[in-house]
């Protein structure tokens, strides 16, 4: 009896719970699955189970064609078999997913191979089972750079690096996590059951004590992944297949050092050496947007160009200007990051929306599934699956939701001398063109001074020939031209910005947003009065380039050795070459200067570096412990990836038109600050 009743799963309990509750009589597969939940296919793979189990424990249930099913028992005997399942002696079989985690875990603390007749004791499942659950997952650690091994007489084992195999759990863990068990994990701290609760509460509950002193949150998927990654760090060091190491952070402040501390003093134990590294993997979206990271890190810049390519290539496609919304940018950065070490690393993150999203949202997804085609082949990425490029289109598909409302319907009245079948087909030309603009009527020149337009609420007139009216109005063709179209949308765009203006109140500054506006305007003329571009000849390593910038701003010997010790030591941590500029990236904070400064040195002739050509150095001196100047440097950063046109200028020595580019840029971004201070303000 035990047994049988081991041996029937999840949904076959649920199956003969529920045809015990339900009045005796015949039921269609479709009608029971419909009553439990689960599709018709399900229930019919469910049924020899069931059968074979109702017979063993000595109930009678029957299945018969053109009738269905029944189980033939009175009501005394169905309420003993609800107690026999709800308190039998075993508990139901485990889900697939729930079983194939613990045999993964099962391999992973095995350092020897493993019978298969033991592994199949452990996991109280036939070794038929096993051995279609080893198929399964052998294909699925494949990816992963994991060989499961199976010889006959010796047993089962798995080779791979031990990461590989902690990434490889995890991503299992995560991915098959059913939605109900990841709202309970994100509520309650009740990581899957496959791994052990007194292991994986008190990392719960260690990281959100880190998290409470982090500058920001962390996400839930991104906690409950860092949740994951350290239980299974724990767990393998434990078992003794990950050896413990003792090798240092290089900054005690790093938080990965703060956080692999916390782990090592609760646990008792060493983290292997190069966990730290991984640890701040994970730590690394917390830290994306600092002042500090946005304007000296090479590699987010990268990751910057990388998402401006990402929207040219979508807004080419929908033709949608999106780098209208700076936020975009910013949030494509910091999904980014995170999603390349993903693929990096090989790990798969399943996208639970994809199948909708390629459905409803098909434009969307068509014209974001063929930019990541397109970049990764021009960046030289991994692979992008279908899954990922669907956690992107939900970014764009926010930004397309509010470009649509921002898209309000205007008004017209047509204008047209030339007879009804002109006027009507400039009307069919509109409508195609310009969806969102309502033609309310179409009338001749004479009749035009007789309607009361504001009456109509007509916003434009479109006419087919110049007018003396101080109404707006645009001249088009009456078979629209490219230059007419054109000059409509600019019209249209024009329009709705000034009714968006006109709807909202103009700012009453506070006296914090007028001290801002006055300090941000200062250090802002002071960057562009002092802009300088150089230029240096005969140039030949990547020392006599950065000896060169050092000097560039300093007015002594002593000043231009500390920013040039500062610039090395930058160097030295990692390159500050960012490839899409073909330049060095030279910044640092210093009391040399005391305010913003950025320049340009042009080598004369290029240099050539392991990273690639260099055409100069790009340098960036803030004053120590000044928050504007972060701002200001983050901005300029931004500008030089987001408007290829500055480094033009740059290499072409044209001071005005650079500082003119900078000006236009970096008051856009202070403008949209000093607004969003106001806004703020009013909360």
């Amino acid at each position: 009896m035990e047994h049988a009743l081991d041996s029937l799963s999840a949904n076959g309990r649920r199956l003969a719970e529920q045809l015990a509750e339900l009045p005796r009589g015949w039921l269609s597969a479709a009608a029971l699955a419909q009553s439990v939940g689960i599709s018709r296919r399900t229930v019919l793979r469910e049924l020899p189970g069931l059968e074979r189990w109702c017979s063993e424990a000595g109930y009678r249930f029957l299945r018969s064609p053109g009738q269905g099913l029944l189980l033939d028992e009175p009501p005394q005997r169905r309420a003993q078999l609800l107690a026999l399942l709800r308190e039998g002696a075993g508990p139901a079989a485990p889900a697939p997913q729930v079983r194939r985690q613990r045999l993964l875990l099962e391999l992973l603390a095995c350092r020897e191979p493993v019978k298969s007749y033991a592994l199949s004791r452990t996991l109280s499942v036939s070794e038929q089972t096993l051995s279609g659950d080893l198929d399964w997952l052998r294909d699925f650690l494949s990816p992963y750079g994991i060989a499961l091994n199976r010889r006959p007489g010796v047993g089962v084992w798995l080779s791979g690096t031990p990461s590989r195999q902690r990434r490889a759990a995890a991503a299992l863990i995560r991915g098959q996590l059913p939605q109900q068990e990841l709202q309970m994990a994100l509520e309650d701290g009740v990581l899957p059951a496959v791994l052990d609760q007194q292991l994986t509460r008190p990392v719960w509950q260690l990281l959100e004590r880190f998290e409470d002193g982090c500058p920001q949150p962390f996400s839930d998927t991104g906690f409950l992944a860092l949740a994951i990654h350290i239980s299974l760090v724990i767990w393998q060091v434990q078992h003794g297949t990950l050896s413990p190491g003792g090798a240092p952070g290089l900054s005690p402040d790093a938080p990965e050092e703060i956080l692999a501390r916390m782990i090592e003093g609760q646990f008792q134990l060493a983290l292997p050496d190069g966990e730290r590294s991984r640890l701040a993997l994970h730590l690394r979206p917390l830290r994306f947007g600092g002042p500090e990271e946005d304007w000296s890190d090479a590699r987010l810049l990268d990751l910057r160009h990388l998402a401006v390519c990402l929207v040219e290539e979508v807004s080419e496609a929908l033709g949608v200007d999106l780098t209208r919304y700076p936020s975009l940018t910013d949030d494509l950065c910091a999904h980014l990051e995170p999603m390349l070490d993903r693929l990096r690393q090989g790990n798969r993150l399943e996208n639970p929306h994809l199948e909708l999203i390629q459905t409803e949202y098909r434009p969307w997804w068509l014209a974001v599934r063929q930019a990541c085609d397109r970049v990764q082949t021009r960046f030289g990425l991994p692979n992008i699956p279908d899954g990922e490029a669907g956690f992107l289109t939900m970014h764009f598909g926010a930004v397309l939701e509010q470009d649509s409302a921002a898209q309000m319907v205007l008004r017209a009245l047509v204008v047209c001398p030339y007879g009804i079948s002109t006027s009507r087909f400039l009307f069919s030309q509109l409508q195609k063109e310009f969806p969102q603009l309502q033609v309310l009527d179409c009338c001749s020149v004479r009749d035009l001074p007789r309607r009361d337009l504001a009456g109509m609420g007509v916003d434009l007139i479109v006419s087919t020939v110049p007018l003396q009216t101080a109404f707006p109005y645009v001249c088009v063709s009456p078979i629209l031209r490219e230059q007419d179209i054109a000059r409509l949308r600019e019209r249209l765009d024009r329009l709705r910005a000034a009714h968006r203006a006109a709807a909202e109140p103009e700012p009453v500054f506070q006296p914090d947003a007028l001290r801002y506006t006055l300090e941000s305007s200062g250090a802002l003329l002071e960057l562009l009065e002092t802009l300088r571009i150089q230029t240096a000849p005969f140039l030949r390593t990547r020392e006599q380039l950065i000896r060169r910038a050092a000097a560039l701003f300093c007015g002594t010997p002593e000043d231009q050795r500390a920013v040039e010790e500062a610039l090395l030591r930058r160097e030295r941590l990692s390159s500050t070459y960012i490839r899409p500029l073909e330049a060095l990236l030279l910044h640092c904070k210093t009391s040399a200067v005391r305010g913003c400064r950025f320049g340009y040195l042009h080598a004369e002739p290029p240099l050539t570096l392991g990273s690639g050509p260099c055409s100069g150095a790009l340098v960036l001196l803030a004053p120590e412990a000044d928050e504007m100047a972060d701002h200001i440097m983050r901005g300029v950063s931004e500008i030089l990836i987001e408007q290829p046109e500055l480094m033009c200028a740059l290499r072409a020595g044209n001071v005005r038109q650079a500082s003119a580019i900078l000006e236009h840029g970096l008051s856009i971004r202070f403008r949209r600050a000093l607004r969003q201070q106001w806004r703020q303000s009013r909360l």
